[in-house]
């Protein structure tokens, strides 16, 4: 069984296309917990987002009017999960709907399994080259090797922090304690990049370089060459 997170604050015109794939996923044991934060009580987001928990009794709506922060909307909704494992999923993403049950197969071996993905929207039919299947062992320096709305973790070990940058951040720290990493080699989420996605925001590579520092890691390619390197270009 499964939780699935959906944090909220923009990106609500794209709610139908992403909870559509949660809805169609071949593994039925989930639940989806959405997260509406960073707006004023009883906002016009929360309103159009509390109509979709008519399509499944599944799904659940919650108003985080008094959080801001997406890493501080993703801890208050581990409060409201009822499973021991929690799946990211960003609003304007999709997933394939292979993916829960390819990933279950996973979970009792691993405590963070992700999947490849393939970017769509501004750019199109790019792969990221991250690493697949066992990747423990692998230098989280060299990239964030973990697609956020690909990740399946335990539940006791989710714990964000609120920087710009919260997923690349629990990766690492999880690293730092030995935990065990895994991603299925398939293309289970398509990831959109767009002007307002993630991927875009401002001043997020700037935050890569002090972010390793904190933890002790030497990071010793500028970020310009380091973007360029996680691209695989092969066309899909």
């Amino acid at each position: 069984m499964i939780s699935i997170l959906m944090p909220i604050y923009n990106g609500i015109e794209f709610l139908n296309e992403s909870l559509t794939s949660v809805l169609a996923q071949s593994f039925p044991g989930w639940e989806l917990i959405i997260g509406i934060n960073g707006h004023p009580q009883g906002s016009e987001v929360f309103c159009k987002a509390k109509q979709f928990e008519n399509m499944d009794k599944r799904i659940k709506v919650y108003d985080l009017y008094t959080i801001k922060g997406k890493a501080n909307a993703l801890n208050k909704m581990i409060e409201f999960c009822n499973y021991d494992h929690v799946a990211l999923l960003d609003v304007d993403d999709i997933w394939h709907y292979k993916k829960l049950e390819a990933q279950t197969k996973f979970l009792h071996s691993y405590d963070v399994v992700g999947s490849n993905c393939i970017w769509f929207g501004d750019i199109e039919n790019v792969v990221p080259k991250i690493p697949v299947y066992d990747f423990s062992n692998f230098n989280f320096a060299e990239v964030n090797p973990i697609i956020n709305s690909s990740s399946v973790i335990r539940k006791e070990l989710a714990r964000w922090n609120e920087n710009g940058i919260e997923d690349y951040d629990l990766w690492i720290r999880l690293r730092k304690l030995n935990k065990k990493f895994y991603n299925c080699p398939e293309i289970f989420v398509k990831h959109r990049i767009h002007k307002q996605s993630a991927f875009n925001s401002k001043g997020n590579n700037d935050k890569v370089k002090p972010l390793l520092a904190l933890h002790g890691i030497k990071k010793e390619k500028n970020i310009n060459t380091f973007m360029k390197e996680i691209i695989n270009v092969r066309k899909m």
